[in-house]
């Protein structure tokens, strides 16, 4: 069992790491971000952050097992909507305001066409499969930090920080997501993997193609960003 693990995490890295080194944004906001294509990412990720918590509800709906739920409804639902301290929208607000927008901006942001289209891959992932292929699909989100270059949040705050002129309180949202997903990514998957055996609905192969499937919404959501703000829509 133990080496079917090893080889399924690994099978799933790679295909989180296949997928995400093509996305554009990565170049973008490393070698020519401005304030305006940071407002422009700060109020599509505004509109993706809301519309997650709603995915991680449905997965929680589905799902019998009560360590699973247990965990999302701590790590991925309580710190948006109960506490105002931990909620990474909330610090996606402030650092909209420290781009220039105003808090109303970022909570009024209408999604992009590529924004709306990724959102309904993962409301389909989550909603109407089986909730290890929605648990799965969810923790790809978390997994990616970790799989592209170990603290890619890290990373993106420190390109902000330069590129911008902010400090590090200003990019908190970045900086506070690299220990975060690390706990959330990991811990959703390990609730896949370890009941994975017990069931004979989701095979492995359906639990790498849901992750192929949400990392792939992810890449069309960044490069549309990357489009919208680059004018190649």
């Amino acid at each position: 069992m133990h080496g079917t693990v090893t080889n399924l995490q690994r099978e799933i890295d790679s295909v989180i790491k296949q997928v995400s080194d093509s996305i554009r944004w990565f170049d973008y906001s490393a070698n020519r971000l401005t304030k305006k294509g940071a407002g422009i990412y700060v109020q599509q990720h505004g509109v993706f952050t809301r519309h997650s918590r709603r995915c991680w509800a449905y997965v929680v709906g589905q799902c019998p097992e009560v360590d699973v739920r247990r965990f999302i409804v701590r790590e991925n639902l309580f710190e948006e909507e109960g506490s105002e301290e931990k909620s990474h929208y909330l610090k996606l607000v402030k650092m909209g305001t420290k781009v220039g927008l105003t808090a109303d901006e970022v909570h009024n942001a209408k999604a992009l066409p590529t924004t709306r289209a990724a959102m309904h891959i993962w409301e389909t992932l989550t909603k109407d499969r089986h909730w290890m292929i929605g648990c799965a699909a969810k923790a790809t989100l978390e997994q990616v930090n970790q799989v592209q270059c170990g603290d890619m949040s890290n990373e993106e705050g420190k390109r902000w920080m330069r590129s911008l002129g902010l400090n590090r309180d200003d990019v908190e949202f970045w900086l506070m997501h690299d220990e975060l997903d690390k706990e959330h990514g990991s811990g959703a998957f390990d609730g896949v993997i370890r009941h994975l055996p017990n069931q004979k609905i989701v095979s492995e192969a359906d639990v790498v193609q849901a992750v192929e499937d949400s990392i792939t919404a992810w890449k069309i959501f960044l490069d549309g960003i990357a489009d919208a703000v680059e004018g190649r829509r």
